[in-house]
C-alpha cells in the first residue's frame, strides 16, 4: 500500500508537470510515519519517498531562464506538522552567503523562501523564509502580497547545514551534493486552513531561492514582472486525507522589573531622581475554530519598542509615526481601511490613537482582537481596547469590527465601522465600505471606498461628514501602466478619535502614466519612467494644487541604482497657513532630486539623495542625505544615515498677534540628523540592538508681513522672537534573548534628552554638544515572557 501511494504521488507530480501551464504546477506532500529529525541533513528515508519540486526558472537576473543552480524541495506531514526537506546545490560552495542576523531581518543572504496560502484563497499567504546561517524570517502577507506583515512572529523551527565536501549521507544517496541543505518543521496550529474537500486538501504553494552572488532569484512558479498578482499565481500543494484540527492555545506571561532615573547637568544641576517600579500581564491566542482566533493582552508593557525619531513639523499637519506596538500589528492586516491618496495613512483605524493620546501614554488595561476567514471567504476583524485615565485624558474604549468578502476573480468587497467612547464625553463613530475589483487576471483593477464620520460637540450638536475615492488603473503588463483617480472630502469629515488624515475640505484628481522596462539590455538591467498631474481644491473654489511631475528610476547591469525626479508646481492656494485668517498664495515653484545606491551585495553599502527647491518669491530648500551600511563580519551591521535641509528665505506663518491678524515673515531653517543603527547577532537567538539619533533643528525670522489680501503683504511692525533651536538625542539599546521557542528575554537601555531655545545662530558643533548635555531620562528595563502551550 505504501508503494503504490507513493507510485501515485510520482505520477500526480509528472503527469502535472507535463501537461498543465507553470501556475498549475502542484507537488504532493508524503505522509510518514516517523518525524524526520531536524539536523539539516536529508538523511532519513522518508525523503526519498517524496517527490521532488525542481526545474526553477529565474526571475532576475534572466527572467525566464534555467536556475543556474538546481533546488530539490520535498514535503513530508504528519498530524503535527509539515516538514520540508531543502536541498540547494551550489557549484561553489565556499561562495554561500550565510549572514547572522537578527529574525525578521532578510539580509543580503543566500535563502530559500516557502510561501503557503492554506486559505487557497490566492490573497493570503504565510511566507517562511530560511538564510543559509538558519536565521527564520515569517511573513504574513495579504491582498495577493501587495502589503504584509513582518511582525508575525509564530513558532517553528528549522536547521540549516552548509556541505562543501562530498561526505555524508543524503536522500540523493551514499554521498552528500555540494550546496546547502534545510530541513524546516510547520506545525499545523500555527495556520489557518479550511476542512478537505472530497478527502484532499488543496493549497496555494510557491518557493522561492535566493542566490546572493549573482543576484539570482529563482521560482517554482515563475511570476512574470509584467503581470500583477502574486498568491493569486501560485502552484497547488496537495494533502490527502483530513488533517488534524488541533488546539490551538497559547499562554505568553510575562513580568517587567524597570527603573527610571535622571541625572544633574550642568545645564540643569537639580538633584537627579530614581523611580522603581514593576509589573506582569499576559498575552493569550485562542483559535475560536479551524478560521478564527481570539488575542487577548492583559497589561500590556511595550517598553523593548524603540522611540520614535525627532523630526521638524512647521506644518498645518500632524506628523505621522508608524505603530510599532507587537500586539496593534501583528496579524491586524484586516483591519485596515486606507483613505490613501488625498489625506494618506491608515484611515479609518489608526492604532496609535490607543493609548497614545495627549502628552504620555496612557495604561492600556486590556486588548482584544479577533480575526480570521471563514470557508467561504469572509474575512473577520475585530478589536476591543480600554485605556485608563491620566491627567488630560479620561478613560476611553475604543471599538472596531472589520468585514471584507472575497468577489469574482480576485476581487472584495468590504465594510469597516470604529466607535471611541470616553468618560463623560459624547462618543465618535466612523464607518465605510471599500471594493478592490480586479478584471483580466488582476491586469485591471477599480478600487475605491466611501466613509463617514460623526463626532458631537460639547453643545450635544451633531457634525456628520464624509469622504470617498474612485480609482481605475492597468496594474499589471509589459511596459504601460496607467491610473486615474478622483476624491473628496467634506467640509466637517473628522475621523481623528480612532484614524488618520490630514485635512477636511477638499477634493481632487490625480492621473499618472509610467512605461517599464524590466529585461537586462546592453547598459541597463532595468528601467522606468513616470509623469503624473495633480489637481486639487476646496469647496470654497480655491485651487490647493496643480502640479506636474516626472521621474526616471534605473538600475546598470552592475546594480548601481539611480533616481531623477522634478516637480512643477504653478500658483495655488493654501487655506491654512495663515491659521484661520484666510487664503494665502502659494507661488510657483520647481523641485528636482538625485538619488543612487550602490550594489546590496557589497560589504559596504553607500546611499545619496539630494534635493533642491526654488520658488518665485526667491525661496531655496536644500537636503542631503548620505548613508552607509557596514558589514564588518557575516555577524554585524552597522548603519549610519547623516542628513542635513537648509532653507532660505521661505515666506511663512509667524503668529497671530492678539487673534486679530495673519503675520507672516521670511524664514531660514536649518535641520540636522545623525542616527546610527547597529545589529550584532550572535547567535540567530541572541542579539543586540542599538539605535541613537542625535537632532538639531533651528530657524530665524524676519521681514515681518501682515497678510491683507492672498498675494499682498504689508510690512509690520513685530517685537517678539519666533526664532527656534531644538534639540534632541534619542538611544535605545535592546539585548534580546530567545532562550526557548517563543520565550524571550529583554535586557533594554533607553536614553531620551530634549530641549529648546532660541539662539538660531549658535554654530552646529555647539548644538550638538549641548544636546549630550540636556538632562537624560534614562530607563532600565528587564522583561522576561514565557510561551506556554497546554
Amino acid at each position: 500500500m505504501k508503494k503504490q501511494r507513493v507510485l501515485l504521488n510520482w505520477i500526480l507530480l509528472w503527469s502535472n508537470s507535463l501537461f498543465a501551464g507553470d501556475h498549475d504546477r502542484a507537488i504532493v506532500a508524503t505522509r510518514t510515519a516517523t518525524p524526520p529529525k531536524l539536523d539539516g541533513f536529508l538523511k532519513e528515508p522518508a525523503w526519498q519517498l517524496a517527490p521532488a519540486a525542481t526545474d526553477f526558472l529565474q526571475r532576475d537576473p534572466y527572467e525566464g531562464q534555467p536556475a543556474t543552480e538546481p533546488t530539490e524541495i520535498r514535503i513530508l506531514y504528519d498530524d503535527e506538522a509539515l516538514y520540508f526537506g531543502c536541498m540547494m546545490y551550489d557549484s561553489e560552495p565556499d561562495k554561500i552567503v550565510a549572514r547572522l542576523t537578527r529574525r525578521d531581518n532578510e539580509i543580503e543572504s543566500d535563502v530559500i523562501s516557502i510561501r503557503l496560502d492554506s486559505y487557497h484563497d490566492h490573497k493570503t499567504a504565510y511566507e517562511f523564509t530560511v538564510l543559509a546561517s538558519g536565521v527564520k524570517v515569517d511573513i504574513l502577507q495579504f491582498n495577493d502580497a501587495e502589503d504584509e506583515d513582518d511582525s508575525w512572529d509564530v513558532v517553528w523551527d528549522v536547521k540549516t547545514q552548509i556541505l562543501r565536501d562530498e561526505t555524508g549521507v543524503s536522500a540523493n544517496g551514499p554521498k552528500a551534493p555540494r550546496g546547502w541543505s534545510a530541513e524546516i518543521k510547520i506545525p499545523f496550529n500555527i495556520l489557518r486552513y479550511s476542512p478537505a474537500k472530497d478527502g484532499k486538501n488543496v493549497w496555494g504553494i510557491n518557493f522561492i531561492r535566493r542566490i546572493t552572488r549573482k543576484q539570482e532569484r529563482t521560482y517554482w512558479v515563475l511570476v512574470p514582472k509584467s503581470q500583477s498578482g502574486f498568491i493569486s499565481r501560485f502552484g497547488h500543494l496537495i494533502i490527502e486525507g483530513n488533517l488534524p484540527n488541533p488546539r490551538r492555545l497559547e499562554l505568553l506571561p510575562y513580568s517587567i522589573g524597570k527603573n527610571r532615573f535622571t541625572h544633574p547637568t550642568l545645564v540643569e544641576p537639580t538633584d537627579g531622581t530614581h523611580d522603581f517600579s514593576s509589573n506582569a500581564g499576559f498575552d493569550l491566542k485562542y483559535g475560536l475554530n479551524n478560521n478564527l482566533t481570539l488575542d487577548l493582552t492583559v497589561n500590556p508593557d511595550f517598553g523593548q519598542v524603540e522611540a520614535d525619531p525627532a523630526v521638524l513639523n512647521l506644518s498645518t499637519f500632524e506628523t505621522f509615526y508608524p505603530e510599532k506596538r507587537p500586539f496593534f500589528i501583528e496579524g491586524t492586516q484586516i483591519l485596515q481601511f486606507s483613505t490613501f491618496g488625498n489625506n494618506f495613512g491608515p484611515g479609518l483605524f489608526y492604532s496609535r490613537r490607543v493609548g497614545h493620546g495627549g502628552d504620555e501614554p496612557a495604561t492600556i488595561l486590556g486588548a482584544a482582537k479577533i480575526t480570521g476567514k471563514t470557508a467561504k471567504g469572509l474575512a473577520i476583524g475585530m478589536l476591543q481596547a480600554v485605556t485608563d485615565k491620566k491627567l488630560d485624558e479620561p478613560r476611553a474604549s475604543y471599538s472596531l469590527v472589520r468585514l471584507k468578502q472575497d468577489l469574482l476573480e480576485n476581487s472584495t468587497l468590504g465594510m469597516i465601522a470604529t466607535a471611541v467612547a470616553r468618560e463623560n464625553r459624547f462618543p465618535a463613530f466612523t464607518g465605510g465600505v471599500d471594493w478592490n475589483l480586479r478584471f483580466q487576471q488582476s491586469r485591471y483593477g477599480l478600487d475605491g471606498f466611501l466613509a463617514g464620520s460623526q463626532t458631537t460637540q460639547e453643545t450635544s450638536q451633531r457634525i456628520t461628514g464624509s469622504s470617498g475615492k474612485l480609482r481605475f488603473g492597468k496594474d499589471g503588463g509589459e511596459h504601460w501602466l496607467y491610473s486615474m483617480s478622483v476624491d473628496f472630502t467634506s467640509r466637517r469629515y473628522d475621523i481623528n478619535d480612532a484614524g488618520f488624515f490630514r485635512r477636511p475640505n477638499d477634493y481632487g484628481t490625480n492621473f499618472d502614466v509610467r512605461y517599464k522596462e524590466d529585461q537586462p539590455g546592453k547598459i541597463l538591467r532595468r528601467w522606468n519612467i513616470r509623469a503624473d498631474r495633480h489637481l486639487r481644491w476646496n469647496f470654497d473654489g480655491a485651487q490647493l494644487f496643480n502640479d506636474y511631475g516626472l521621474n526616471a528610476r534605473w538600475e546598470w547591469l552592475n546594480y548601481l541604482e539611480m533616481g531623477l525626479r522634478g516637480r512643477y508646481s504653478l500658483p495655488a492656494d493654501d487655506d491654512r497657513e495663515s491659521r484661520g485668517f484666510g487664503l494665502y498664495r502659494k507661488p510657483r515653484s520647481f523641485s528636482a532630486g538625485f538619488e543612487f545606491e550602490t550594489d546590496s551585495r557589497k560589504p559596504i553599502i553607500a546611499e545619496f539623495e539630494q534635493e533642491y527647491l526654488h520658488d518665485a518669491k526667491g525661496q531655496r530648500q536644500w537636503s542631503t542625505a548620505l548613508g552607509a551600511e557596514v558589514r564588518p563580519t557575516t555577524w554585524a551591521e552597522i548603519n549610519l544615515q547623516l542628513g542635513y535641509g537648509r532653507t532660505r528665505d521661505r515666506e511663512a506663518w509667524v503668529d497671530n498677534p492678539g487673534d486679530t491678524l495673519s503675520l507672516f515673515g521670511f524664514r531660514d531653517t536649518n535641520e540636522y540628523d545623525l542616527t546610527l543603527r547597529s545589529n550584532l547577532t550572535f547567535t540567530r537567538d541572541l542579539t543586540l540592538q542599538i539605535y541613537g539619533q542625535a537632532f538639531v533643528a533651528k530657524g530665524h525670522y524676519d521681514r515681518f508681513a501682515r497678510l491683507v489680501t492672498p498675494s499682498t503683504l504689508v510690512p509690520y511692525g513685530y517685537n517678539g522672537n519666533p526664532d527656534f533651536n531644538e534639540k534632541a538625542f534619542h538611544l535605545n539599546v535592546v539585548w534580546r534573548w530567545e532562550y526557548r521557542p517563543g520565550s524571550v528575554l529583554y535586557l533594554v537601555w533607553t536614553q531620551a534628552r530634549a530641549g529648546e531655545g532660541e539662539n538660531y545662530f549658535t554654530r552646529v558643533r555647539r548644538d550638538f554638544r549641548d544636546a549630550f548635555s540636556l538632562p537624560a531620562e534614562n530607563v532600565v528595563l528587564l522583561k522576561v515572557s514565557y510561551w506556554l502551550r497546554p
